[in-house]
């Protein structure tokens, strides 16, 4: 939030709301893990859903994942630039998608270029993508996702 001047003129930084927040948060993050728990122990399988929303009139079903762009430097095979996740992620959200029409939906915050990509994962598994078995992973050409380029406040 940057830096105030108090009541007795001295600079100092202003809490965030983070700060401000934290108990609530961390209540709030608890609670979740709780009811995780339960149905972990329960046996009932779950979808984490990182963002629900509606566009255009239909649901989506969103994943977000936070990471560096995948290159064929840093991967051995990997046949060009990518962003991805585990398979079993992909499998989960489509066949959410067959029994309710809500839409799977892939969002890389990718930390190499300050970019968020970004596609219907419906599409990106009709496309080339690489699959790695030995650490499952299956991984999209960047030339197939959409993008958005982050502003200046994100290049830190």
């Amino acid at each position: 939030m940057g830096k105030q001047i108090n009541i007795f003129g001295e600079v100092e930084e202003a809490p965030t709301f983070f700060d401000e927040n934290y108990e609530n948060i961390k209540k709030g993050f608890d609670g979740e893990n709780e009811v995780r728990d339960l149905l972990k122990r329960k046996n009932i399988h779950f979808l984490q859903v990182d963002v629900m929303f509606e566009w255009d009139g239909k649901y989506y079903c969103g994943e977000i994942k936070t990471q560096e762009k995948a290159t064929p430097e840093k991967y051995y095979g990997l046949p060009f630039e990518g962003h991805g996740l585990p398979p079993w992620q992909v499998k989960a959200r489509i066949k959410l998608y067959e029994r309710t029409g809500i839409i799977p939906y892939l969002f890389v915050r990718c930390l190499t270029d300050n970019v968020i990509y970004h596609g219907d994962l419906r599409e990106l598994m009709q496309t080339k993508y690489y699959e790695f078995i030995k650490t499952p992973r299956i991984v999209f050409n960047l030339e197939e996702f959409k993008k958005e380029p982050l502003g200046p406040e994100y290049n830190k």
